[in-house]
Order: C-alpha cells, then structure tokens, then sequence
C-alpha cells in the first residue's frame, strides 16, 4: 500500500526502505511537480524511524531540469518557482536519514541537483546522461545550485561539468564522482533498496543513533549550501553583490 500518491509521484515503503518514486514522463520542474515532491518528501519526513528513503524516476528520464515552457510563459513566477525548488533540495540535503538516488535516465540541469541533494546516487548503464545545461543555454548558475554542486563535487568534476558542459554516461560519471556506481537498469532498483538499507541504524550496528543529531551532522557539512538554498531569494543577487 503507497503510503503516498498523487499525479505520478508515489511513496512506499519496504524493510524500512521508502522509495520516492516520480513517473510524471520527463518530470520537468514547475509548480507542479516542486507541490507534489514536497508532498511526497513531507510523508517520508514525518514516517518513523529507522527508515532510509530512495529518490527514482520511471522510463527515459529521471528529470529533465526546469519546465522551460512554464518558464517562457510565467516570467513573473520563476523566483518563487525556484525558491520552492531550492527548499524541497535543502530538505532533502539534510534529512534525518541516509537518501539514495537511482538515477534512470537522463538527468539534465535542475534533475542533476535534485540528485545532488541526495547522500549517494547510482545511476543505469547504457541509457541516460547526466549534464549542467546552463553553459549551453547562456545562463548564470544560481548561488543556490553553485553551492549544493560545490558541497557534494570535487573541482575537477565542476569544472568539466559546469565550464565546460559535458554530458556524462554512467561510467565517466563514477570515474569523476558524480555517481557513485553504475548497474544495469534491471538491477538498478535492488542495488538502490540495498545501498539504503545498509544505512539503517541497525546495519550500520550503531550504540545509539539520534535522527536530530544526524540532520544537524548534514547541516555542519554542508553549512553554504544548505544557508544559500533557504536563505531568502536564494542568494539570487548575483555573484557581484558578495564580492
């Protein structure tokens, strides 16, 4: 039985696994979809311990980064689009228990730093990519989005993925660390349900582990990313201002 389910995006739970699963096509990021991840992640936050929890898509894509139609239509609401957006990542980046990605497919742009927010990532072999699109498109890299991607990527990978806008498959993607493996797709969800599971509590044989402690443990690693991405207007001043 889902524990949540709505438009696409569904909540279940197995061994103490919870599975955020998104099957809205190419799950672009708009209103829409930033509602029902936040739904969805209220569930997973309010469930019980222990518990880790797996972020996947369906199909082709896992996201395909910002909804560019919705973008073009609805100018006047990008900043609180992107706010929303920011504080479902920050959410995730900190939650009180071990996050997996399983990434699908292709993951371009705002679908990359949803991946990001994540503790681990896997994604499948042969289909998919991973890509930054923003130097493709001419566009500047939010304050919001530069720190999660500084906090979670070595510089090598930033300069290669962000700089110069490469397109990673699932093994360059291992090789620079913006994945942490990669497995066939038929295996890709066994492989997600038991790298989370091995960071339950009792696997982890832990004396005693406090879900309050291990948020504030993310918070303290990851202080810029987690203040830019709840910090009002999401740092969206422009690097020059903080200059």
């Amino acid at each position: 039985m889902a524990l949540f389910q709505k438009d696409g995006v569904t909540l279940t739970e197995k061994g103490g696994v919870l599975h955020l699963v998104l099957d809205r096509g190419e799950c672009r990021i708009n209103p829409t979809s930033v509602s029902l991840l936040s739904e969805g992640l209220a569930v997973a936050e309010k469930h019980p311990h222990p518990k880790s929890l797996v972020v996947a898509g369906q199909g082709k894509f896992f996201c395909n980064g910002l909804d560019v139609e919705w973008l073009d239509k609805n100018p006047k609401g990008v900043p609180e689009l992107l706010e929303s957006f920011w504080r479902v990542l920050a959410r995730l980046l900190v939650m009180d228990c071990r996050t997996v990605c399983a990434l699908n497919g292709h993951a371009f742009g705002a679908g990359v730093f949803l991946a990001l927010a994540c503790d681990y990532r896997i994604m499948r072999t042969k289909q998919g990519f991973v890509n930054f699109p923003e130097l493709n498109l001419g566009m500047p890299l939010s304050k919001g989005f530069a720190e999660l991607a500084k906090a979670k990527l070595s510089p090598s990978a930033l300069r290669v993925g962000v700089l110069a806008g490469k397109r990673f498959g699932s093994t360059e993607a291992v090789t620079i660390g913006i994945v942490d493996a990669e497995f066939p797709v038929e295996t890709l969800e066994e492989e997600a349900q038991k790298l989370a599971a091995e960071g339950l509590p009792q696997n982890l044989k832990l004396f005693r582990f406090t879900p309050s402690s291990y948020r504030k443990m993310k918070i303290e690693l990851y202080t810029d990313a987690y203040r830019a991405l709840t910090a009002p207007g999401g740092g969206s001043a422009g690097p020059e201002s903080r200059l």
